[in-house]
C-alpha cells in the first residue's frame, strides 16, 4: 500500500489557513477581554457604591470622604479606601481591570514610579462636591455630604476612574470645579479623570467612561453627558438632571 505525504505546496497552503485565522481571530478575542473587563470595571463601581449605601445606614446618611492628596501628602485614614473597607464584599476591587498606571507599587504589577512620595493606592476617585474636605464651597447648602442632602441621588456622581498619568493618579477625588466651559472641560477634566477609559477619543466630550451614582447604580457615558459645562452637570448636586 502506497502512503501519500503532504507536499511542501500542501504546507504552506495550511499554514497560511492558520495565521489567516489567528489574524482574523485576535482581534475578537481582544475585544471580547475588553467587554469583559468593562463589565468587571461597572461591577467595581456599583460594589463601591453598595458599600457606601452600607455605610450611610450606620452613620446616620452621612456619606464616606477623602484623603489622598493630588501629589501631596495626603490622609489615607480619613480616604474611602480606609472608611469603606468593612463595607465592601470580598469580591470588591479598588483596582480596576481597566487600569493600566505605573503608579501602582511593584507588588501590585505597577512600575512603582511615585509623585510627592506616593503611590497609586486606588483606580477610583470621588466627586469632590460630595466631600467635606475639598468641596468647592460656592454654595451655602454644602458641604453635600449626607444622603438627605441630596435630592436626586440618581443623577449625582459619586466615584469615577481616575487619570493613570500626573499628580491627580495618586490621589482619590476630582476637582469639578476647576473644568471650565464646556469647550475646555474635556481637555481639562482628562488631567483627573480617565475620561476615555472604555473608549471614544482622549480629550474630547465624546471620551467614554464607567461612572457610578448614589443611588447604587454604574453606567458607561460619554463625557458630555455627566458634564455639559458649570451650569449643566452630574456632579453638583444642585443642578444634577
Amino acid at each position: 500500500m502506497k502512503h501519500r505525504a503532504f507536499t511542501l505546496i500542501e504546507l504552506l497552503v495550511v499554514i497560511a489557513i492558520i495565521a489567516l485565522l489567528v489574524g482574523l481571530l485576535l482581534p475578537a478575542l481582544g475585544k471580547a477581554r475588553r467587554a469583559a473587563n468593562v463589565v468587571r470595571d461597572l461591577a467595581n463601581l456599583h460594589n463601591l457604591q453598595m458599600a457606601q449605601l452600607l455605610y450611610a445606614q450606620d452613620y446616620r446618611g452621612a456619606l464616606c470622604d477623602v484623603g489622598l492628596a493630588h501629589g501631596g501628602i495626603g490622609d489615607e485614614a480619613s480616604s474611602f479606601i480606609t472608611t469603606l473597607k468593612d463595607f465592601l464584599g470580598p469580591e470588591a476591587s479598588l483596582r480596576s481591570p481597566l487600569d493600566k498606571s505605573v503608579y501602582w507599587p511593584t507588588e501590585m504589577g505597577g512600575g512603582d514610579q511615585r509623585i510627592g512620595g506616593q503611590s497609586r493606592r486606588t483606580s477610583y476617585g470621588m466627586n469632590n462636591y460630595l466631600s467635606a474636605i475639598y468641596n468647592p464651597g460656592f454654595s451655602p447648602r454644602e458641604p453635600f455630604n449626607k444622603i438627605d442632602k441630596i435630592y436626586s441621588p440618581d443623577k449625582v456622581v459619586q466615584f469615577l476612574l481616575m487619570t493613570e498619568t500626573g499628580d491627580f493618579a495618586v490621589s482619590d477625588h476630582v476637582h469639578v470645579e476647576n473644568w471650565g466651559s464646556a469647550a475646555r472641560a474635556p481637555a481639562s477634566a482628562s488631567q483627573q479623570v480617565h475620561t476615555a477609559a472604555v473608549g471614544g477619543q482622549p480629550r474630547t466630550s465624546g471620551a467614554k467612561s464607567n461612572y457610578s451614582f448614589l443611588d447604587g447604580s454604574s453606567r458607561t457615558l460619554d463625557f458630555e453627558a455627566v458634564y455639559a459645562g458649570p451650569t449643566k452637570n452630574k456632579f453638583n448636586p444642585e443642578i444634577a438632571q
